[in-house]
């Protein structure tokens, strides 16, 4: 892992330069991904086809930083992070890899321009990948509720929202699960531990917005189907 990571950071610099630098970044976030993955021993399955959806909003549930590889490892994604996350060791640099949207929800004007930035890259044909809850939850009792700007991007640009659900192996979603009550170190330590881990991601119908319905309405309705979804794992 240590020598792949020393690999990334230098090809990261060379993607992300020149013309196209976008996207390159998106097939080189899938390639990343498909081999982190193997690195930490994912073995992921698809229910659904993840090349049948192009240009919209990939809403997926949040349980573990694994989630974003896992997601990645499949879809051809830019990642919407929340902009804190810019400052995180190794998964801030990372995230940056992949020339994404930060989402800084700290101001009316500074959420407008998010969504406006996620909308331009939907028209344009690719794909959005945010966790609407905001945060990893074990979600014992459900989903969180959702955070609706990603939502408004969608309505902006007249395409989709395709609900996906991780859900890992039950033997192991326990270790899986980080809701930061450990250390990111130690809870990194305790995945590599383990020899394999089944994750399946089940991919939903794209659920379009409907005349009239704001951001908010659309969300709770995407909410819905995918607290639907998990609930029946």
């Amino acid at each position: 892992m240590g020598l792949w990571f020393c690999c990334v950071a230098v090809l990261c610099r060379v993607v992300n330069h020149g013309k196209k630098a976008s996207e390159r970044a998106l097939a080189w976030t899938l390639f990343w991904a498909k081999v982190t993955a193997g690195i930490f021993n994912l073995k992921v399955h698809t229910a659904g086809d993840p090349e049948s959806f192009s240009g919209g909003l990939i809403a997926a549930n949040h349980q573990s930083c694994l989630d974003i590889l896992v997601l990645a490892s499949i879809f051809k994604i830019r990642f919407a992070p929340k902009a804190e996350m810019r400052r995180w060791p190794l998964l801030g640099f990372l995230a940056q890899c992949n020339d994404p949207v930060w989402i800084d929800r700290s101001t009316p004007r500074k959420a407008k321009s998010s969504a406006a930035a996620m909308s331009e890259t939907m028209r344009a044909g690719n794909n959005m990948m945010v966790f609407p809850e905001g945060t990893t939850s074990d979600a014992k009792e459900g989903l969180l509720p959702f955070k609706s700007t990603a939502f408004q991007a969608v309505i902006d640009s007249g395409t989709a929202v395709l609900p996906v659900i991780i859900s890992y192996d039950e033997k192991y979603r326990s270790r899986i699960q980080w809701t930061g009550k450990i250390g990111f170190l130690p809870y990194v330590w305790r995945i590599l531990g383990l020899k394999r881990t089944d994750v399946t991601v089940y991919i939903m119908e794209p659920v379009h917005p409907r005349e009239g319905e704001d951001r908010k309405e659309f969300g709770a309705r995407v909410y819905d189907i995918m607290n639907q979804k998990w609930r029946t794992l």
